[in-house]
C-alpha cells in the first residue's frame, strides 16, 4: 500500500522499495552547496484518489475512502517545459494484500489525481501532473506538469561514476511525518532531505551493462524517485529501493538507462542538452592518429599536427594538437591548463588527472573547468600523450552540462586516442631538396620537392595580420622545421609595420635572409623547453606582398639555414 512501506523478495534478497511511508521515523538530512542548488528542482509527489478495502473475512463490510492521499513520493524536474522524473511505483495503481484495522484485506488503490509541489515549500508552484510516460520494469515514470522554465537538475553520465566516489541522495523520505511540528497540516509539504555518503558498486545485469548504483547513502521509504546526485551535483541516477536488512545498501537505476528510457518514448529531444551517439574509428594515418569519435564529427583540419571538428549544436568540439616538447608529462599538462601551451587555449585548473592504462604511452587523462573570456563557464575532458620529444594533446571542449550529460563516451573516445610518432626521421645534417614552381594554395612561390605542403595564414612574426593564403612546408619526418610562404594580394602598410616592427623588436639574426628581400628579421624564442628561432623576409611584389619564414629549432638551424637563403633569393629573383 502506497502510504506504507512495501516489501517484496527478489532473488533471495528482502527488498523494500522506496515508497513513501507515514509512519516510521526520519532519515538523517546532511544538505550541502550541490544539494541546495539541486533543492529547487526536487518534487514533492503526492497521489490523491480513493481508498478501497476488502476484508477476508466475509463478515466484514468494505471500507471505501474517497479523495484522499493515497500515497507521496520523491520525484525531481529534468527539463524547464516541465518534464518531473519519479518512479512508475510511486504513481501506479494496484492492488496489495496488508493488514487493516488489524484484520487482513485487499486493498486496492484508485489514483484520481497528482499534485507535484516544486522547490523548497512549493515555492515553484503546486501543479497537477499527467504520466506521458512509464516503464514497469524499469520502475521509470516521467510526469508532465503544466509550466515553463522551471529550475531543473542536469544529468550526469552514470558510466562515468566510479566506485568509492561521493554521491548524495535527495527525496522525501516518509512523507510529512519529517515535518513532526507540522505534519496535522495537511497542506505541509516537507523539505527535502538529504543524505551523503559513496557510489558502492555497479551491480551489473546478465548482459554486463550497469543495473544499479549502489550506495551506502540512506535511503528510506519515500526517496522512490529522488535523484542520487555525483559530487559535481548531477544527477546520476534515480533512487528506487533499499536491502531492508542492510541500513547502508540502497540501489538507484543509471541515469543511462533513464536516458534510454525518455529515447524510447520520443522525450529525450526535450531535454536541454543533446545525447552524443557512439561513432567510429577514424584512421588519420598522414596525421598519425587513430581515434573513435561521436557519430556526427569529423576532422575539418587541414593541418597535419592539428585535428578539429568544429562544434556540435550544443557546443561541443573536439581538438587534437602535436608538438614538439622536451618536458615530462606534468610539466606540459600544467603548462597546457595555464594556457601557455596551446594558442588560444583558455587557462584551466585541473579538477582530475588520472594516469594512463598500463601498456599504453605515457599518458595523463583528466578534466578540468574554467570561464572563458566574455564569461561562459566550460569544461574540457583531456589526454595527453607523450612520445619521446612530441606530444599529442586530445581535448573535448563545451558547456560543463552538455560534457557532463556525455561525460561517459566523451571518456570512451578519449581512451581510444593512438598516437604514433612523426618525428621519425629529424634534421641532423643539411638538407637540399630541389625547389619545384607551382601554385600552392595561390601563393605562385616554389615548394620543395619531396615535404609536407599544407595550408597555412599564420606568422611567427605575431605582429603581422593573417594573411589571405599561404603554405607551410616540413621535410618528410621532421615537422619542427618549417619554411612558411604568406602573402597578401596587395601591398599592406600593416605588413610593413608588422615585419618592421619584429625586426626591431627581437633584432635580426646573423645570416639572415638575402637577396632583395625589403625588409628581414629574425628571433629566438623557447617553446615547451625547445629553443627556436624564425627568420623571415619580405618580398614587395607588383600585385601585393609575399611574407618568406623559415622556423626551425636552434640545433637545426645549421642544416637549413642555407636552404632558406637559397629560397629567398629564387623566390625574388622570379618576381
Amino acid at each position: 500500500m502506497r502510504g506504507r512501506h512495501r516489501r517484496r523478495v527478489e532473488a533471495g534478497l528482502l527488498i523494500v522499495l522506496a515508497g513513501a511511508s507515514l509512519h516510521l521515523g526520519a532519515g538523517t538530512a546532511s544538505p550541502q552547496a550541490d544539494a541546495a542548488r539541486a533543492a529547487d528542482a526536487m518534487a514533492f509527489i503526492r497521489v490523491v484518489g480513493d481508498l478501497h478495502v476488502q476484508f477476508t473475512e466475509v463478515y466484514r463490510a468494505p471500507v471505501v475512502r474517497k479523495n484522499v492521499e493515497v500515497a507521496t513520493g520523491s520525484g525531481f524536474v529534468i527539463a524547464p517545459s516541465g518534464l518531473v522524473l519519479t518512479n512508475a511505483h510511486v504513481v501506479k495503481e494496484e492492488a496489495v494484500r496488508r493488514v487493516y484495522d488489524g484484520a487482513e484485506a485487499e486493498i486496492t488503490l484508485d489514483s484520481k489525481r497528482v499534485e507535484v509541489a516544486i522547490g523548497p515549500g512549493g515555492a515553484g508552484g503546486v501543479l497537477d501532473g499527467a504520466v506521458v510516460a512509464e516503464d514497469d520494469d524499469l520502475d521509470l515514470a516521467v510526469l508532465q506538469v503544466t509550466a515553463a522554465d522551471l529550475p531543473y537538475l542536469p544529468f550526469g553520465d552514470s558510466d562515468a561514476v566510479d566506485p568509492g566516489r561521493p554521491v548524495q541522495v535527495l527525496g522525501f523520505p516518509f512523507g510529512r511525518q519529517v515535518e513532526v511540528g507540522r505534519r496535522a497540516d495537511p497542506a505541509v509539504i516537507p523539505q527535502v532531505t538529504v543524505t551523503s555518503g559513496s557510489l558502492s558498486a555497479a551491480r551489473e545485469d546478465e548482459a554486463g551493462a550497469r543495473r544499479y548504483l549502489q550506495t551506502d547513502a540512506a535511503v528510506q521509504p519515500g526517496s522512490s524517485g529522488g535523484p542520487m546526485l555525483d559530487e559535481e551535483g548531477y544527477a546520476v541516477g534515480v533512487v528506487r529501493m533499499k536491502l531492508a536488512r542492510a541500513s547502508g545498501a540502497g540501489f538507484g537505476i543509471p541515469i543511462e538507462r533513464v536516458k534510454d528510457f525518455l529515447d524510447a518514448n520520443g522525450l529525450l529531444g526535450l531535454m536541454p542538452v543533446a545525447r552524443l551517439r557512439s561513432g567510429v574509428v577514424h584512421a588519420l594515418d598522414w596525421k598519425g592518429l587513430h581515434v573513435e569519435m561521436p557519430d556526427g564529427f569529423e576532422d575539418v583540419s587541414p593541418a597535419r599536427l592539428r585535428v578539429t571538428t568544429g562544434e556540435t549544436g550544443d557546443g561541443i568540439s573536439f581538438r587534437v594538437d602535436r608538438l614538439a616538447t622536451t618536458w615530462d608529462g606534468q610539466t606540459l599538462e600544467q603548462a597546457v591548463l595555464g594556457g601557455k601551451a596551446l594558442p588560444g587555449f583558455v587557462p584551466a585548473p585541473a579538477a582530475v588527472t588520472r594516469q594512463s592504462v598500463r601498456g599504453q604511452p605515457a599518458r595523463r587523462v583528466g578534466s578540468a573547468t574554467g570561464t572563458a573570456p566574455g564569461g561562459p563557464r566550460f569544461r574540457l575532458e583531456y589526454a595527453l600523450v607523450n612520445l619521446r620529444g612530441e606530444a599529442v594533446v586530445a581535448r573535448f571542449l563545451g558547456p560543463p552540462d552538455a560534457l557532463a550529460f556525455n561525460l561517459g563516451l566523451v571518456r570512451r573516445s578519449l581512451e581510444t586516442l593512438d598516437a604514433s610518432r612523426l618525428l621519425t626521421a629529424e634534421v641532423k645534417a643539411p638538407v637540399s631538396p630541389a625547389f619545384e614552381a607551382g601554385d600552392g594554395n595561390g601563393v605562385r612561390v616554389a615548394t620543395p620537392s619531396g615535404w609536407s605542403v599544407e595550408p597555412a595564414a599564420a606568422a611567427t612574426c605575431g605582429r603581422v595580420p593573417p594573411a589571405e593564403t599561404g603554405w607551410a612546408a616540413s621535410p618528410p619526418g621532421d615537422f619542427t622545421v618549417v619554411l612558411r610562404a604568406l602573402r597578401w594580394s596587395r601591398e599592406s602598410a600593416a605588413v610593413v609595420r608588422g615585419v618592421q616592427s619584429c625586426a626591431a623588436s627581437a633584432g635580426t639574426a646573423d645570416g639572415a635572409a638575402p637577396g632583395g628581400a625589403s625588409a628581414t628579421y629574425g628571433g629566438r624564442f623557447e617553446t615547451l623547453g625547445v629553443s627556436m628561432e624564425a627568420r623571415g623576409a619580405l618580398v614587395q611584389e607588383a600585385e601585393g606582398s609575399l611574407l618568406l619564414e623559415l622556423e626551425a629549432p636552434v640545433s637545426k638551424l645549421p642544416f637549413v639555414q642555407g636552404l632558406f637563403e637559397r629560397w629567398v633569393r629564387e623566390a625574388t629573383a622570379a618576381r
